[in-house]
């Protein structure tokens, strides 16, 4: 009688391990492959290695550069929180979305550059997809135009190793322009920054500049107002 409890519980113990195994190996591999409609989204990007230094801006004359991203593919798979972080984006069905290029940040992220135009509104973005998380976890710009008659915001960035780490990061640089109405001819105001965004653990970290003045003077922006 107890040898035949004991071979019972032999038994038991061998199916209850087989099934661990078992679902940690469904586990896994569900984990591996990356989501097809992800794997459709990211094809639209040729990976490309950085130069020394990627200056990206926008001027008056603008080509049209990458491949023509179809927006219900772009707008329903990318986050909606990281696509509300871009301001001026109304209306999705008369935007074009352009995918510019791919670069590695790290081993595990690498950048999608796109750019998104609509109307008079100008956008790039570099949205950065995690490998290990399979998805896209943050959104950076780095260039843009949008304003009116009243006035304009211009962005422009350079993506280089700034601080001598190995590691890209990002000066960004902005110009607001505003026409102010007065009994005579229209008031002109510009005001120019600069700021700094290092590569650290696996994210970009935003940092003041000690002489935000000398960086205005190193990193010129072309204005086209």
């Amino acid at each position: 009688m107890e040898k035949s409890v004991d071979l019972d519980r032999s038994k038991f113990r061998v199916l209850f391990y087989c099934l661990c195994l078992s679902g940690l190996l469904m586990l896994a591999n569900c984990r591996t492959p990356i989501r097809s409609h992800d794997a459709a989204l990211l094809a639209y990007f040729q990976s490309q290695p950085l130069g020394d230094t990627l200056h990206i801006k926008i001027s008056n004359e603008d080509p049209t550069a990458g491949d023509t991203i179809p927006n219900r593919l772009f707008f329903t798979h990318i986050p909606a929180a990281l696509l509300q972080q871009i301001d001026y984006l109304a209306d999705s069905s008369q935007a074009v979305v352009l995918s510019r290029q791919k670069f590695d940040l790290d081993h595990n992220i690498a950048a999608y550059w796109v750019e998104i135009r609509q109307f008079w509104f100008k956008h790039h973005s570099l949205f950065l997809y995690n490998a290990s998380k399979k998805t896209f976890t943050d959104r950076i710009t780095v260039a843009e135009w949008y304003g009116g008659d009243g006035g304009q915001v211009l962005t422009g960035s350079w993506i280089f190793d700034f601080n001598g780490d190995g590691k890209k990061d990002i000066v960004r640089r902005e110009i607001q322009h505003s026409r102010i109405p007065t009994e005579d001819e229209p008031l002109e105001q510009v005001y120019e920054s600069a700021s700094i965004l290092l590569w650290r653990n696996g994210r970009f970290e935003a940092l003041p500049f000690q002489d935000t003045a000398a960086m205005v003077r190193r990193f010129p922006i072309q204005s086209f107002w």
